[in-house]
């Protein structure tokens, strides 16, 4: 795990999938580094078969063994200088590009929300959502980046989520 509170990106990204695939057993790491996906159910995902320890929304009642997982992970709260606000979850590739094909296969979402202690991370609430309906939240919330994505996308958690944690 990253040690550092203002960690890049990708490596936050890293750690907070790292945690919720040890946080729910069903859940084994994507073994190419190139998917447009994190990791792998390796049997039934539903309400009754995992206990990730914090708040779980389903927007599906079943995921089935062997479905793609993308998994998103944003802070509870970001610092706005002397005022704070929720964090948002950022998409890749509208059309050509991650989001694009996890749509097209019909995957699904891991949307993580995790505090940052300073030098550890803890997941406080996930949601399990279909990739369809994540692209619904998104529909005008797209801008163009000078990136290989193209296109990205900020969601706050507090779209799906009610809370981020305390009872979600």
């Amino acid at each position: 795990m990253s040690t550092n509170s203002l960690a890049d990106p990708k490596a936050i990204g890293t750690d907070v999938e790292t945690l919720v695939i040890d946080a729910v057993d069903v859940l084994k790491a994507a073994t190419d580094a190139d998917d447009h996906y994190d990791a792998v159910t390796t049997s039934l995902l539903e309400p009754s078969t995992v206990d990730a320890g914090v708040p779980v929304l389903w927007a599906m009642p079943v995921v089935e063994r062997g479905e793609r997982i993308e998994i998103k992970a944003c802070v509870r709260e970001r610092s706005k200088g002397t005022s704070s606000a929720h964090g948002s979850w950022c998409f890749k590739g509208r059309d050509g590009g991650q989001h694009g094909w996890l749509v097209d296969e019909s995957a699904v979402y891991v949307l993580a929300v995790y505090d940052d202690a300073g030098a550890s991370k803890e997941l406080v609430s996930l949601a399990v959502v279909p990739a369809s309906i994540v692209d619904e939240h998104l529909r005008d919330r797209w801008y163009g980046v000078d990136r290989r994505e193209e296109t990205c996308a900020q969601l706050r958690w507090s779209t799906i989520l009610e809370d981020g944690g305390d009872g979600a």
